[in-house]
């Protein structure tokens, strides 16, 4: 599977908003730790990701461990600039919705 993908689907069940915590991205992604990490920088390289910084005050040892470490800054989240499945936005497809509707 694309590691763009793999991603993008890992970030559809963290069911969260805009920003999408890195350790938990790393944990459903289903890659290595290598792979992971480059994918992120390439995704980030080509502009289709924004990497961000966070509160870690609240996570575990281990939680911060699986957070992103580039050129001695350590990222916490991910920002996708590129658009996501409707789902992954919190709205069903019109395709979905017609058919709730029956029609």
């Amino acid at each position: 599977m694309d590691k763009e993908k793999s991603l993008k689907i890992a970030t559809v069940r963290l069911e969260s908003r805009k920003t999408h915590r890195i350790d938990r991205l790393r944990a459903l992604s289903k890659m290595t730790r290598d792979e992971f990490d480059q994918t992120v920088l390439d995704l980030a390289h080509d502009q289709k990701i924004e990497l961000a910084g966070g509160d870690t005050s609240a996570m575990t040892d281990e939680q911060i461990e699986d957070l992103l470490k580039a050129d001695d800054t350590q990222f916490v989240n991910i920002i996708w600039l590129v658009p996501l499945p409707a789902k992954a936005r919190g709205r069903i497809s019109l395709k979905k919705r017609l058919k709730r509707n029956g029609k």
